[in-house]
């Protein structure tokens, strides 16, 4: 009987050390902040449906991994980003022009997109430079005046005509019908653009692309200069142990198959 009750006690002991542990760490879990991040609408390869993957949410999911917080992602249009971002609605925005704002701590650049001029092949479009757009109508994504820099903004200032459109995906289709001559854009995202277009409609054009700007980089904003800290020391752990160059190289790949692209092309 004695040794039974000593036996369970012992049972018990074991249990309690091994269980409170757990216990103790479950507040610590319960404290953990989620941090509501600003990012784009469908856009891909950047950003896919519900934010659930893309080469932007994979960055910066890898990022905060290593980061006291988790993150929720909300979509929303550039404008409405970046007013949210602004009117302290949201604790951060991601894909920023660091001159672009003054509100928060911008990181370390974390992500580029390589900016082309696009066109029908065969129309005689001639772009050698930024300069060159101004023979031209040119249409490029929402807020690209603003996140493209000077040179661009003075560019498209004497354009024929200018216009800025939030839905990419319907570039080319204008492309096409020739209401614009040139699309400046991430050339990742038209290309894929393009592609959907032809699987919707069978219509494909072999489009020229006008390397006519070297890459834009970006960053985040938060309102908390203890999370850009964070941020930019697990940015750099991430190029240190090769998990940055292994989401580019997995995206890459896929991209060059499912768009049909020549690896010597921009990106």
């Amino acid at each position: 009987m004695l040794r039974n009750t000593a036996k369970t006690i012992m049972i018990a002991l074991c249990l309690g050390g091994v269980l409170s542990p757990a216990a103790s760490a479950q507040p610590e879990n319960e404290s953990v902040k989620t941090l509501r991040l600003a990012t784009r609408e469908f856009i891909p390869p950047y950003v896919y449906e519900n934010a659930d993957s893309g080469i932007e949410v994979d960055l910066v999911t890898a990022i905060f991994r290593d980061m006291p917080f988790d993150v929720e992602f909300v979509q929303l249009p550039r404008i409405r980003m970046i007013s949210s971002f602004e009117d302290n609605q949201l604790d951060g925005i991601l894909t920023q022009n660091v001159t672009a704002s003054t509100t928060g701590c911008p990181t370390e650049w974390y992500i580029e997109h390589q900016n082309v001029g696009l066109s029908v092949k065969g129309r005689g479009v001639q772009i050698n430079s930024l300069d060159d757009l101004k023979n031209y109508a040119v249409i490029s994504f929402s807020g690209a005046t603003r996140y493209l820099g000077e040179d661009f903004r003075n560019a498209v200032r004497g354009a024929k005509r200018y216009t800025e459109s939030g839905d990419q995906g319907a570039h080319i289709s204008l492309l096409y019908k020739g209401r614009f001559d040139v699309v400046v854009g991430d050339n990742w995202i038209m290309r894929l653009a393009q592609k959907r277009y032809f699987d919707a409609t069978g219509e494909r054009m072999d489009l020229v692309t006008h390397p006519i700007m070297p890459p834009s980089q970006y960053v985040a904003r938060f309102h908390d200069q203890s999370v850009c800290d964070a941020f930019n020391t697990a940015l750099k752990n991430l190029h240190e142990n090769g998990t940055y160059a292994e989401i580019w190289a997995g995206y890459r790949a896929r991209i060059y198959v499912e768009a049909g692209l020549d690896s010597n092309q921009p990106h």
